[in-house]
């Protein structure tokens, strides 16, 4: 709520100059393709998600997996922030996965995403050490620091103690290091910026440094990412953008308009990603069932013989 209260306020402030900055016909082709290499990062990220999935012994075929990332990827605009990861520990189970297979697919996907963007960090410079938060970063997917994190994260879950022993018992039976899983989320970044940079190039004055701005970018997009209850990383990634940038672009309204071009091409971008995964879904004959996000309600409430999955993360316990 604060981020969005800086932003309205900023927007309020700069409310002229924003309708002064009209893009121009060529600009309108930018932000066009900026919608669909957003759209395109979502089935990226979707492939990477099943990279993971196989790490972590539990694969799904790389369409359906697809399909089924980006069609819940649509419930990340739910307020919670939450839920799409929700419907993706659903669908997995419904697949005949145990719960602490899905749980660590879900909490590992956004570590990795995170990690993946701070990686893109030293682009920028030194920025007063900021530069060396990526590589330092990389060192959380370190058995010796990745089991404990993931440990911790997994007990705050709301659900019974036999699945918490399962899933953190499961811990052990993880790979060395994902490396092929954090490839693939670097992709999605990179193609998730491009997206960005094609707002940036229609609103932006010329001769900003492209190093400073993929890291403010990668910075900015972090912040939207890991900020608890903020939809989508609404009012976050804007207002990081406008401070991380304000040093570089004098004009405000330049700023304000190109996070603001963004989020409407990155949330056309998702939805063209969902439409796709639904007609991919109908394609292979398997389109994913969505649950409500009220289904949360389920995990504490189904028998412990129902849906339950035996795999090699967590035999007998789901």
């Amino acid at each position: 709520m604060v981020c969005l209260g800086c932003l309205t306020w900023a927007i309020a402030q700069q409310g002229r100059q924003l309708l002064e900055l009209t893009p121009s016909g060529g600009d309108w082709w930018f932000l066009l393709a900026g919608v669909l290499f957003s759209s395109l990062a979502v089935a990226v990220n979707g492939v990477a998600w099943a990279m993971l999935l196989r790490w972590l012994r539990c694969p799904l075929p790389t369409a359906e997996a697809v399909a089924i990332f980006t069609q819940t990827n649509g419930l990340k605009y739910i307020p919670g922030g939450i839920w799409h990861l929700v419907g993706r520990i659903q669908l997995l189970q419904s697949k005949g996965y145990s719960w602490g297979q899905a749980i660590l697919s879900v909490l590992l996907d956004p570590l990795l995403m995170v990690i993946a963007a701070l990686l893109l960090l030293p682009l920028g410079g030194w920025q007063q050490g900021l530069g060396l938060v990526g590589p330092l970063a990389v060192l959380s997917l370190v058995p010796a620091w990745r089991d404990p994190l993931l440990k911790r994260l997994v007990r705050r879950v709301p659900v019974p103690q036999a699945k918490l022993m399962g899933a953190t018992a499961g811990l052990q039976l993880l790979g060395p290091f994902p490396g092929g899983p954090l490839l693939g989320e670097m992709a999605f970044v990179l193609v998730r910026y491009v997206g960005f940079a094609f707002c940036a190039h229609g609103f932006l004055p010329p001769g900003v440094p492209p190093g400073p701005l993929i890291a403010a970018f990668a910075l900015a997009w972090t912040a939207g990412l890991v900020v608890p209850g903020a939809p989508a990383g609404l009012g976050v990634f804007e207002l990081v953008l406008v401070l991380r940038l304000g040093g570089l672009v004098q004009e405000e309204s330049a700023l304000l308009a190109t996070a603001l071009s963004y989020r409407v091409v990155s949330t056309m971008g998702d939805a063209m990603a969902a439409a796709a995964g639904a007609v991919l879904g109908k394609l292979r004959g398997k389109p994913p069932r969505l649950p409500g996000f009220l289904c949360f309600s389920s995990w504490q409430r189904r028998p412990p013989d129902q849906g339950s999955g035996s795999g090699p993360l967590d035999p007998g316990l789901d």
